[in-house]
């Protein structure tokens, strides 16, 4: 994982087009009446039943620890995306922008996408903005989402501590979303809470070729009331809150040998309350994926990639569609790869056993789910450069009996 880099200079231009086509897909969380359509459920029996987004789709340990260790280090840029249901793609991306103008002074830029990876919602934004340094080793940054509509711009300021020519790094910011939003919204609204969130992103080696790794974003979302029933004829109550957080641990050796632990925690509340009767609800969603995974390689030609990973998840809904959820689920995956210089074929097996249980006050919507899943994989990945690797598989659905899907990753430094 290590070796001489070399980085592709681009002009500021190509990084500005870029970024302006992620703020063209960018959206916002709105309320809306719920309908036949409501989605928090979609989940529950299709994209997180059948493996996708936590093997089969996962990126590569070792393509996970070089964007760790270079996300800050200049450009990066990573698209995960494959089907998860016949109609519905799962796509994630995640691009930074460190740019630099000149000796004191970075254009900055962030664009996130998280694909249905947690649940029904996909969540987008974009952040541009100015990154200064300060002192030997330290930076300022802050940064916007330049929204057409101004009660949707957020801002994000912080600091952050480099070592290492930015490959260790502690950084810590706050992100205020919407929060113009009482003053620059017609829908006759008031937010009784702002959403302000704690970011941060930390890489430190701890010895012997250990790694700590910490990302996530914890905040207390917004709370909105509509007492205007001719400007909010359908809404009177609004509140989200939405949060993330990681920590892994990783030893990457010289000779190919990996390992790494890490657990994930995802906690989503949601609570709405309309003028027609019927349908307010308050939903909660609360996942923890803990997970071990190892890589080694065997004589110059093989490589093994093993995964073992545990998803609890608990769901519940008050009011309309009432139900509890209750999901635990173990995942394991074997991947093995034939390698050439510049490319690999890799041939993998994954499965699931879930203990799922849907508990609804109808007795006839409740379910119990234990089916065990797995799937067979076959992929290729090709190496443009030490700072661009693609990655393309297909799978099939053994217990199932059906098409597994078809996934793309690319990873890039530039």
């Amino acid at each position: 994982m290590g070796g001489k880099r070399s980085f592709v200079r681009i002009r500021v231009g190509t990084i500005s087009r870029l970024l302006v086509t992620a703020l063209l897909v960018g959206t916002s969380a709105n309320a809306q009446l719920p309908d036949e359509g409501w989605p928090f459920e979609d989940s529950y029996q299709t994209q997180m039943l059948y493996l996708h987004s936590f093997v089969n789709y996962a990126f590569d340990l070792e393509w996970q620890y070089q964007w760790e260790q270079r996300q800050f280090v200049r450009n990066s840029l990573r698209i995960n995306t494959g089907s998860v249901a016949s109609d519905e793609l799962l796509t994630d991306i995640d691009i930074n922008i460190s740019q630099p103008l000149n000796e004191k002074w970075r254009f900055a830029g962030r664009f996130t996408r998280d694909g249905f990876r947690w649940q029904q919602l996909r969540k987008e934004q974009l952040l541009l903005g100015l990154e200064r340094s300060i002192l030997d080793s330290s930076a300022v940054y802050l940064m916007i989402n330049p929204e057409y509509n101004k009660e949707s711009i957020d801002i994000a300021a912080g600091y952050t501590y480099y070592m290492d020519n930015r490959e260790q790094y502690v950084r810590i910011g706050v992100l205020s979303e919407d929060f113009q939003w009482s003053t620059k919204t017609d829908s006759g609204g008031r937010q009784d809470k702002d959403p302000v969130s704690v970011e941060w992103a930390i890489r430190l080696g701890v010895g012997n070729n250990w790694w700590l790794y910490s990302d996530g974003k914890v905040g207390t979302g917004f709370e909105r009331t509509f007492a205007d029933a001719t400007l909010s004829p359908e809404i009177s109550r609004h509140n989200r809150r939405e949060n993330t957080a990681q920590l892994r641990l990783t030893q990457a050796a010289q000779t190919g040998r990996t390992w790494s632990a890490w657990i994930r925690w995802y906690d989503f509340n949601e609570l709405q309350e309309f003028r027609p009767p019927g349908y307010d609800y308050d939903y909660s969603d609360t996942v923890i994926n803990a997970a071990v995974e190892h890589t080694r390689l065997i004589g110059e030609r093989h490589r093994l990639r093993l995964l073992a990973q545990f998803v609890d998840q608990q769901a519940e809904s008050i009011g309309f569609n009432a139900h509890n959820y209750d999901r635990q689920d173990l995942l394991a995956g074997v991947f093995y790869e034939y390698l050439w210089p510049m490319s690999g074929l890799t041939l993998a097996y994954m499965a699931g056993q879930p203990d799922i249980v849907y508990a609804a006050p109808v007795p006839g919507d409740s379910y119990e789910l234990g089916n065990y899943r797995d799937k067979v994989m076959v992929g290729w990945r090709y190496t443009f450069s030490a700072d661009a690797q693609i990655r393309l598989s297909i799978s099939h659905e053994v217990a199932a009996q059906g098409f597994g899907g078809g996934a793309i990753q690319f990873q890039m430094f530039f």
